[in-house]
């Protein structure tokens, strides 16, 4: 696919075009720009919401408050600080996750190799008033920067990309979108095995991993347990 981009934002590799005319004439998929003020992505002449990252609320809303955070499942799996307090969200795509684990208290280092999701983070993060100081972000291939930084953290946390499904199933923008930038990246269970192993070295305590609820345990490698709900789950294995 291409990813086109409007003359006023970074450069992150991408297409740059004048308009949405020239981005749907130059067969882009989706366009990276500024909106009311964010760094958004949409698609050209599409009807959808655009897609920004927003740290203080936006479309995690509620969840992010203070007495609602500590029942989410995420944070449970990831279970209470008990050392440095550090959490790698080592697939942090638009950083919803990282987010709900920073108003939880854990000082979250977020990993991305994807450019236009970067490019969205830094956006976020350049805008965070109450989570600012508590969230970083590192441009890095996770197995690489994973494997070179033995137990810097004490729990690393993964949410691969989903396995694909039909096209003509209902799926959110959101992830839908997701899979169209890292349509690139490696997904089969080798790869997925090499980022557990990756995982499981940078952990003091335990690598958190979310996965659909039926889909297989990540790299084939089952899990000590899971907290599970209705349509994900969160396998946990200790270190």
């Amino acid at each position: 696919m291409k990813l086109a981009a409007l003359p006023n934002t970074p450069e992150v590799g991408a297409l740059l075009v004048a308009d949405e005319a020239a981005a749907v004439q130059a067969g882009a998929d989706l366009l990276l720009g500024l909106r009311d003020g964010h760094l958004s992505l949409w698609r050209p002449q599409g009807h959808e919401s655009p897609v920004s990252v927003d740290f203080d609320g936006g479309q995690l809303g509620y969840r992010l408050a203070a007495d609602r955070v500590r029942h989410e499942r995420l944070v449970r799996a990831v279970g209470k600080i008990s050392g440095n307090g550090v959490v790698i969200d080592a697939t942090a795509g638009l950083g919803r996750d990282a987010a709900l684990l920073a108003r939880a208290g854990w000082q979250v280092t977020m990993l991305e190799r994807q450019p236009a999701l970067q490019a969205l983070l830094a956006d976020g993060l350049a805008r965070t008033q109450e989570l600012a100081g508590q969230m970083a972000l590192l441009a890095a291939d996770s197995v690489q920067w994973l494997s070179q930084h033995p137990q810097i953290a004490e729990v690393v946390y993964l949410d691969p990309m989903f396995p694909e499904r039909d096209k003509s199933a209902a799926i959110k923008k959101d992830l839908l979108w997701l899979q169209w930038l890292s349509a690139s990246e490696a997904t089969d269970e080798v790869a997925e095995a090499q980022l557990l192993h990756a995982a499981l070295s940078a952990a003091q305590r335990r690598v958190v991993v979310k996965r659909p609820l039926r889909a297989p345990f990540l790299g084939g490698r089952e899990a000590a347990s899971s907290l599970t709900g209705k349509t994900v789950r969160f396998d946990i294995y200790p270190c």
